[in-house]
């Protein structure tokens, strides 16, 4: 059932970019309010509360559903989870709009363009294109996998509840970012999370696109305390080459947006592999 509600989510994705109609994430702000308001000066326990809550909730109705009316019930529940725990945004759109920009020789345009891949939508630092166009390849790879990747590594492992916990994590720490935008907050738990998916994707990244610059970067960040978007920047400049500034960084980010579909299809094929397997 795992590898039928990945295959369905992810043609959804792609087909409609956004899915902001089964994705509202008012729910999960409100309670983080309530919680923090009950108990403001432990934030640990906000923290905890505000993720455990939802996925023990929705773990409960999943084993209520289990073997009832064909298991229909637990496949559509299992389904519209996982839609819900995709990335936001139409990363497809964002990218699209940041190529044009570039392909136009417009970096002013480019370079406000990047504020979509941020986490916290502003503008990145850069002091030259070379620069801007490297952070801006590093952005989209990260994006590529909290939208995707990570998505699918915690639904195969956990279930609906997995990639559920995942989603609402990322959610935590963005709406932190948003609360002290000046302070650069260090998520130990959302690392913990990511470390793992990020280093098989930094694998599958060196299998479709430049094995042996990305295998040598995989092999220097496998026991890394970076953050998560650092370490896949540095995988996907590696899988693929760097360019400059204008028509060529364009190019250069339309094959990052190729690898990124051959990895996606290459990582769907070896669910589908352990789903034989298994």
């Amino acid at each position: 059932m795992e590898f039928i509600v990945i295959v369905i989510g992810l043609l959804l994705m792609r087909q409609l970019g956004s899915l902001a109609a089964v994705q509202p994430d008012r729910w999960f702000l409100g309670l983080t309010g309530k919680l923090r308001k009950l108990f403001s000066g432990i934030p640990p326990l906000v923290k905890f509360l505000a993720l455990a809550l939802p996925v023990l909730v929705l773990a409960g109705c999943l084993w209520l559903v289990t073997d009832r009316w064909l298991g229909i019930p637990l496949f559509l529940l299992s389904l519209l989870v996982f839609l819900y725990s995709l990335g936001r945004g139409d990363l497809e759109r964002d990218v699209a709009e940041y190529q044009e920009d570039l392909r136009r020789g417009d970096e002013q345009a480019a370079y406000h363009d990047m504020a979509a891949f941020t986490e916290n939508h502003q503008q990145a630092e850069a002091e030259s294109a070379a620069q801007a166009h490297e952070e801006a390849v590093g952005m989209i790879a990260y994006r590529y996998f909290e939208r995707y990747f990570a998505v699918m590594f915690w639904f195969i492992l956990g279930g609906a509840p997995g990639a559920l916990l995942y989603r609402l994590s990322v959610i935590y720490h963005r709406q932190s970012l948003r609360d002290n935008p000046d302070a650069a907050v260090r998520d130990r738990w959302l690392w913990i999370l990511e470390w793992l998916p990020a280093r098989l994707l930094g694998i599958s990244l060196a299998v479709v696109g430049n094995f042996p610059a990305c295998l040598a970067r995989f092999t220097a960040s496998l026991l890394s305390s970076a953050a998560s978007a650092e370490v896949l920047a540095s995988y996907a400049l590696a899988a693929s080459k760097t360019s400059i500034k204008g028509e060529e960084a364009a190019v250069e980010t339309d094959d990052i947006e190729a690898l990124f579909t051959r990895t996606l299809i290459f990582a769907v094929f070896m669910v589908a592999v352990l789903v034989v397997l298994l």
